[in-house]
């Protein structure tokens, strides 16, 4: 404004031809030319730096002034909080663009950081709800496993006992052991090795329980970490923030500043092996005890059906025993009448014990033997029969007395062995009742479950 009016000096004729209005208007005219090449070169210098159009659609400064009616305009204000309350109820000049997009920016990306780290973080969660949930039925499953292997024990000692109880029972002499004892240590024999399978199928579950714990602990621990992104969450949300839609963060790679790192990676990865793990072994379980149940039950069922063959085995023997005990002493009844008989005819013939009491056909003075004892040459036979008889009789009284004793001795082992028979079978009973019941309950349990 100084060099315009430098540029002419005013002389006498020009100052008497300016007037005071056509001053006014030039000096109006070049503050607006003023203006116009300032917002010009604002313009000029935001457009390509800044892309934000729609923040400068108003009208030029210039053309919110008047011509000439307006002759009392003055663009100087008059304060300084005039001039700050102006800009910010009519807005003349927008706020920097820069500070607009870059809070659009930083709220966008940290609303997508929060989704996708609460995206993962729902899928830990998740992961671990699963892990949770295979450790419950992995625990039931070792419950079974145990009761189980408790019935097994429980059937050794059974075992143990049944072969205790028939120690006791009686026996005439030192035999071999029979196919009852041979069973029952073949049921003891198979039963440990059910056992040892079943201990070590349990070792297994509690190494696999502990897997899936630690699992469990260390997909919550990062599901914490990354719980910690409510702090970030932010006040105030953009429209173009929040209808943004990003890709699943599992299917990006693993970054350690980023909402999918590598522990998270790693901790979903080693949970999905464990929970394969677990999976199998609780089919592996499955498999064992149903196996282990038919393979108890079998054996059980043997050893019962082997004793239950012995007793009906015994029994018969008994009966057998008894038969022959009573034809024993049916024939020791009948040895005693034909021994009563031989001793009394031994007696006849040896003849009473005084002459007085012969009788008259047998005297040796008879008027027969006198007469027919004439003749020396001729000797009458009833001395040498009776001589023979008395021998024989005595002979066969001898045998009969030997063979009575005979069976009397067999008599007496017949009844021995009726005694033992009979308390072998008790025994044997015992050993059954003993078996059904302690063991068949166990079985019914581990079937309902």
């Amino acid at each position: 404004m100084n060099s315009v009016t430098q540029s002419a000096p005013a002389t006498p004729a020009t100052e008497r031809s300016q007037r005071p209005g056509d001053e006014s208007q030039r000096w109006k005219d070049e503050s607006l030319r003023s203006i116009q090449r300032a917002e010009r070169l604002v313009l000029q210098s935001h457009m390509n730096a800044l892309h934000s159009a729609a923040r400068y659609r108003r009208t030029p400064l210039c053309s919110r002034f008047t011509d000439s009616n307006e002759a009392s305009f003055n663009l100087r204000p008059k304060s300084t909080g005039t001039a700050l309350y102006s800009l910010g109820k009519n807005d003349p000049f927008p706020p920097p663009a820069l500070r607009d997009q870059s809070a659009e920016a930083s709220i966008g990306l940290a609303s997508e950081y929060m989704r996708s780290v609460r995206e993962v973080e729902g899928r830990l969660r998740r992961e671990a709800g699963k892990v949770n949930q295979e450790a419950t039925k992995l625990q039931h499953q070792r419950e079974r496993l145990e009761k189980l292997l408790r019935s097994v024990r429980k059937a050794l000692l059974v075992n143990q006992q049944s072969t205790d109880w028939r120690t006791f029972r009686p026996t005439v002499k030192v035999t071999g052991k029979d196919g009852a004892d041979l069973m029952l240590h073949h049921e003891k024999k198979g039963l440990n090795e059910l056992k040892q399978r079943l201990e070590t199928m349990l070792r297994d579950t509690l190494n696999q329980q502990q897997a899936l714990s630690q699992s469990s602990r260390q997909l919550l621990d990062c599901a914490f970490e990354r719980s910690r992104v409510i702090e970030l969450l932010p006040q105030h949300g953009s429209p173009s923030a929040t209808m943004h839609l990003s890709t699943s963060p599992l299917a990006m790679k693993p970054d350690p500043s980023g909402p999918y790192t590598p522990e998270c990676k790693e901790a979903l990865e080693s949970s999905a092996a464990v929970l394969q793990r677990s999976q199998q072994l609780r089919g592996s379980v499955k498999q064992l005890m149903s196996d282990a149940v038919v393979k108890q039950t079998s054996l059980h069922r043997s050893v019962n059906e082997g004793l239950l063959k012995k007793i009906a085995e015994t029994v018969n023997l008994q009966h057998h025993l008894t038969l022959s005990s009573a034809a024993t002493k049916q024939a020791i009844y009948r040895k005693q009448r034909q021994m009563q008989c031989a001793s009394y005819s031994h007696g006849r013939v040896l003849g009473p014990v005084s002459s007085d009491d012969l009788f008259c056909r047998e005297r040796p003075d008879r008027p027969v033997v006198q007469i027919y004892g004439r003749h020396p040459s001729s000797h009458l036979p009833e001395s040498r029969l009776l001589s023979q008889g008395n021998v024989t009789l005595k002979q066969h009284l001898e045998s009969e007395e030997k063979d009575l004793e005979d069976l009397q001795v067999a008599h007496l082992q017949l009844v021995d062995d009726t005694w033992a028979k009979q308390a072998t079978a008790g025994v044997d009973s015992s050993v059954v009742r003993l078996r059904r019941r302690y063991v068949l309950p166990m079985f019914v349990q581990a079937t309902k479950t």
